[in-house]
């Protein structure tokens, strides 16, 4: 999956290697500096639906913000609003405002911008490393964990394998892994696509980068405090609408926990 040490970063565009696992490494968090906090940032893998891909959108906010920061504070808080949404022919710039840098806190303002108007924009706040009483934060899902789950690849293969399975689900499946994702997700409790039924709204799996992330560490506060590595799996909770849904945006409750 990953190897022991993270590849040299290489800042600016060029080809995208052959291996699509690669470009996580080498490019989609390494962005280019332009001028003072003004990056720009690719990506050589769009989902389906053709639009950017909003992991990899506040990723690389994130980064833009944490490079206008001393090494020595931790991503404290993070807001982040989708506002339009992102076309995947043109590179995304990131201007980042210095809304305020505190002895204890530090505030970046980022927004991302594309054709002359941001498609997202975020507030982050970075904190000192010190120690606090208070949690801001629900206790972790008893869940089984990433290793006594199925892989994407396995979970697919056994869908594939039911005999009673619809036609129109083998199609969309055979489609799904025929394409290779950067990033690795176990669900917890996966669907079983012959016997769908209503059921509680939220979804809970485990996610990592299918590589080194690249560029730096990025410190993390909070419950797990520590260096966010691309070998760790995050755990997600999230409340999703169902689908299909006649809307141009759909938004999410998102929790996330690193073991």
């Amino acid at each position: 999956m990953s190897s022991s040490q993270a590849p040299e970063d290489q800042q600016g565009g060029g080809d995208p290697p052959g291996d699509l696992r690669s470009v996580l490494v080498t490019s989609v968090l390494n962005l280019e500096p332009l001028d003072e906090d003004l990056f720009r940032g690719r990506h050589y893998w769009v989902p389906t639906t053709q639009r950017l891909f909003g992991g990899q959108i506040v990723g690389q906010a994130l980064v833009a913000a944490a490079k206008s920061v001393s090494e020595d504070v931790h991503v404290h808080s993070l807001h982040c609003y989708f506002v339009r949404t992102g076309d995947p022919k043109v590179p995304v710039l990131y201007q980042v405002e210095r809304t305020r840098t505190g002895t204890s806190f530090s505030v970046r303002s980022v927004k991302a911008v594309q054709h002359g108007k941001p498609i997202f924009i975020c507030q982050a706040s970075f904190q000192q490393a010190q120690p606090s009483p208070l949690q801001h934060q629900f206790s972790m899902p008893a869940v089984p964990p990433p290793e006594e789950l199925l892989d994407h690849e396995a979970l697919i293969d056994q869908y594939l394998r039911d005999p009673n399975l619809q036609e129109m689900y083998r199609v969309g499946l055979n489609r799904i892994a025929a394409k290779e994702v950067p990033i690795e997700i176990k669900l917890v409790n996966p669907p079983i696509l012959s016997q769908l039924q209503s059921k509680e709204p939220k979804q809970m799996f485990w996610v990592r980068a299918r590589g080194h992330i690249g560029w730096k560490k990025i410190p993390l506060k909070g419950p797990s405090e520590g260096d966010l590595r691309s070998e760790d799996w995050i755990s997600v909770f999230t409340h999703p609408c169902p689908l299909p849904i006649p809307a141009a945006f759909v938004t999410c409750h998102t929790h996330t926990h690193t073991p």
